[in-house]
């Protein structure tokens, strides 16, 4: 399998990509039309360990609601700025009897079948925490 992209210059230093037919503007914190890459990056983890752990809840028979994942990236200040740390906050409503089998499903997520955790954790530490709502 292979992922192409098409990036477009459309003005200034904004981009539009093309990603799997989708269209999504990128730009600088100065032209502020899009978001930035690096942010798309913290994005890009947070769905795709979302992804899996919504898969893994559902095959644990997991009733959950309010799932969300703030993903916070700090960056260091030399050139290029990239991320020296990234935390990953789960946030999710479930009955208290679920929290060993969300727990579960999150560490499997990140440790397992997260490709994009697995590819960023070569380069930078990654933290997580689980808050129950």
């Amino acid at each position: 399998m292979q992922h192409i992209t098409e990036s477009k210059h459309i003005t200034e230093q904004a981009f539009e990509a093309t990603i799997d037919g989708h269209s999504l503007r990128f730009d600088s914190k100065e032209g502020n039309t899009g978001p930035r890459p690096k942010a798309i990056l913290l994005n890009a983890l947070a769905i795709c360990a979302g992804f899996d752990t919504v898969v893994i809840l559902k095959k644990m028979k997991v009733e959950f609601s309010d799932f969300n994942i703030i993903t916070t990236g700090d960056l260091t200040k030399d050139v290029p700025s990239v991320y020296s740390h990234i935390h990953m906050e789960f946030k999710i409503k479930s009955s208290p009897k679920n929290k060993t089998k969300i727990d579960r499903a999150v560490y499997l997520s990140t440790q397992k079948y997260c490709g994009v955790y697995a590819m960023l954790i070569k380069v930078c530490p990654i933290t997580i925490s689980t808050i129950y709502l």
